[in-house]
C-alpha cells in the first residue's frame, strides 16, 4: 500500500512538535559563593574595631532592672581594650581588660575577667561573651552568645553625643561617691564621738541617757563589741536591756530597737560632743537629750526592797526620817572607802583645822544623825539634824562637836541640807572650817542619797553632791529593819 507523500510529511511534523513539547527545559544557576573563613571574618572585625582611633559606643543594659550603661571602648592591636563606662570602679578610664575573637559557626567577641562586663555578669546577670555582626552603616550588632535573650545592641563608632551622655554619666557616679565619702565621714565622726564618750572618765557619778521623756543609765559602753547596756523604769519596774550598735551617718543604729511603752528607740542621731556628753539630736520618737556623764541620776532610786514603814519609802526618806529611830549615818577610818577622791582634799583641810586643839590624826570622822529626837519627843526642830565631827580631844577623849542642818526632801532621792549656823560651845571655834566644808558636801543644788549595798545589817548609802559628783562620802548607817538594793 502506497502511503501519500504529503500525508507522511504531516505526521513527522506533528510527531516533531509533540516530543518538542515533552522536552523538559533546564535552568542553569551561577556557582554558589564560597564562605568566608571564621578566622578571616575575625580578623576583618579586628581590624575594623582597631583603626577606630576615637573609640566605639555601646549603651548596654544588662536586665530590665537595671537602667542602661554608656560605655565607651578603644580596640587596641595587642588585645588589650580601654574602657570607661557610666559605672561605678569603671567610671575612670581603665587599660587593664583584653577582649578576643571566638566562635565555631558565628564570631564571637570575648572580654576578659578583669573587665566591666565580668563585672556585670556578676552583679546583673550580664555576659562576657557575644555574637558580633558587622552592619552595612559600619557598626555592630552584638547579642549574648549564651542564648539567654534576643536582645541585640548597638557598637558604633563613638560621637561627641555619645560622649556626652557617658560624661552625664560619669558624672552622676562621681556625684553618688562624693556622697557616701561624706556618709562615711559622718559615721567615723559619730564613731568617734562614742569611743571618745566611753573613753572619757571625768569621774562624774552618774552616766545617763536622757531623751525627751524617756531617761535611762548607761551602765557599759563596749566599744570594740559596740554593745550598751542601759537601764530605765517602767512605772516601778526597772528594766534593763543590752543592744548591739552599729554607725550610720551622724549617729547609731540599735539591735534590736530598745521599746518602752509607746517609746521606740531604733536609732541615735548626735550633734556635738561637749562637756562629757554627746547631745542628742533625735533617738527614736523619744524625742531630743544627750548621753554622756552627769552629776545627777537619770531616774530616781527603787523603793526600799524590805522593812519600810509605809509604800514608796525611798532612800530620801530613810535618810530624813520623820519616825524613829533616827538616821545615824557614819564614815569609818578607811578613807578610800568613804571618801571620793575629790572630797578627801577637803577632808583633809577640815581635819587640819583642830590639829592645834586636838588630836585628829588617830580617830577623824564624819557622823550624820537625822530625826536626832529625844525619848520625850521634845527636841527642837533645829538641833534635830546635824553633821558631827567625831575625833579625839588633847586628853584622847572621844568628842562629838555638832553642826545643825535642816533638810528638804526634794524627790524620792533628792534632799537638800542647810547649815542654819547652830553649834556647841566644843563645836563653836571650828565652825567657820566646818562651814567651808559643808558647802562643798552640801551644796545648794542638794545630795542625791544613793543606795549602795546591804551588808549584814548594815545599810551603806552614798551622798552625792548634785554640783558636783565627783564629791561623795559614804555612810554606814545604824540597823533599822529597813534595806535597799
Amino acid at each position: 500500500m502506497k502511503i501519500h507523500f504529503n500525508y507522511l510529511n504531516g505526521f513527522v511534523l506533528a510527531a516533531l512538535i509533540f516530543l518538542g513539547a515533552c522536552k523538559k527545559e533546564v535552568t542553569e544557576l551561577p556557582e554558589k559563593a564560597k564562605k568566608q573563613p571564621l578566622t578571616e571574618v575575625q580578623a576583618s572585625y579586628k581590624k575594623l574595631l582597631v583603626e577606630q582611633t576615637a573609640g566605639w559606643y555601646i549603651s548596654y543594659q544588662p536586665s530590665d532592672k537595671v537602667d542602661p550603661i554608656s560605655v565607651w571602648m578603644k580596640f587596641l592591636e595587642t588585645d588589650s581594650l580601654t574602657l570607661l563606662a557610666g559605672y561605678p570602679e569603671f567610671h575612670i578610664e581603665q587599660n587593664e581588660g583584653s577582649y578576643s575573637f571566638g566562635g565555631q559557626v558565628t564570631t564571637e567577641i570575648v572580654f576578659s575577667n578583669n573587665t566591666l562586663w565580668k563585672q556585670l555578669e556578676l552583679a546583673h546577670n550580664g555576659a562576657v561573651k557575644f555574637k558580633i555582626t558587622l552592619q552595612e552603616d559600619g557598626s555592630f550588632k552584638l547579642r549574648r552568645a549564651d542564648g539567654f535573650d534576643d536582645k541585640v545592641f548597638t557598637l558604633k563608632k563613638a560621637t561627641s553625643q555619645d560622649l556626652a551622655v557617658l560624661q552625664g554619666q560619669v558624672d552622676v557616679v562621681l556625684a553618688k561617691i562624693e556622697a557616701e565619702r561624706e556618709l562615711q565621714r559622718q559615721r567615723l565622726i559619730a564613731g568617734f564621738k562614742v569611743v571618745t564618750l566611753g573613753a572619757d572618765e571625768p569621774g562624774f557619778y552618774f552616766k545617763n541617757f536622757s531623751a525627751g521623756s524617756f531617761s535611762a543609765y548607761w551602765s557599759e559602753l563596749d566599744t570594740i563589741a559596740k554593745k550598751v547596756t542601759l537601764k530605765w523604769k517602767e512605772g516601778v519596774v526597772e528594766k534593763q536591756g543590752t543592744f548591739e550598735y552599729s554607725l550610720i551617718p551622724k549617729g547609731i543604729a540599735l539591735k534590736p530597737a530598745l521599746v518602752s511603752g509607746n517609746i521606740t528607740i531604733d536609732n541615735i542621731i548626735f550633734k556635738e560632743y561637749t562637756d562629757h556628753a554627746i547631745e542628742i539630736e533625735s533617738a527614736g520618737n523619744a524625742g531630743a537629750g544627750s548621753w554622756g556623764h552627769k552629776h545627777i541620776p537619770a531616774y530616781p532610786f527603787q523603793d526600799a526592797i524590805s522593812g519600810a514603814p509605809r509604800a514608796n519609802y525611798s532612800t530620801a526618806d530613810f535618810f530624813i526620817r520623820g519616825e524613829l529611830p533616827r538616821f545615824l549615818g557614819y564614815t569609818l577610818d578607811d578613807i578610800d572607802a568613804y571618801y571620793s577622791p575629790a572630797l578627801q582634799v577637803y577632808r583633809e583641810k577640815l581635819k587640819q583645822a583642830f590639829t592645834a586643839t586636838h588630836d585628829p590624826s588617830t580617830l577623824f570622822r564624819l557622823q550624820f544623825y537625822n530625826y536626832n529626837m529625844n525619848a520625850n519627843g521634845t527636841t527642837a526642830a533645829n538641833v534635830l539634824n546635824s553633821l558631827q565631827i567625831l575625833t579625839k580631844n588633847a586628853a584622847g577623849t572621844n568628842v562629838f562637836l555638832p553642826y545643825y542642818y535642816t533638810i528638804q526632801k526634794r524627790d524620792a532621792n533628792h534632799v537638800i541640807l542647810t547649815f542654819n549656823g547652830g553649834t556647841s560651845t566644843a563645836s563653836l571655834p571650828f565652825k567657820a572650817a566646818v562651814e567651808e566644808f559643808m558647802e562643798v558636801l552640801m551644796p545648794a543644788e542638794g545630795l542625791t542619797i544613793v543606795p549602795m549595798r546591804k551588808t549584814g545589817t548594815n545599810q551603806f548609802l552614798r551622798l552625792v553632791s548634785r554640783k558636783d559628783s565627783r564629791i561623795w562620802v559614804e555612810l554606814l548607817s545604824t540597823p533599822t529593819g529597813i534595806y535597799f538594793n
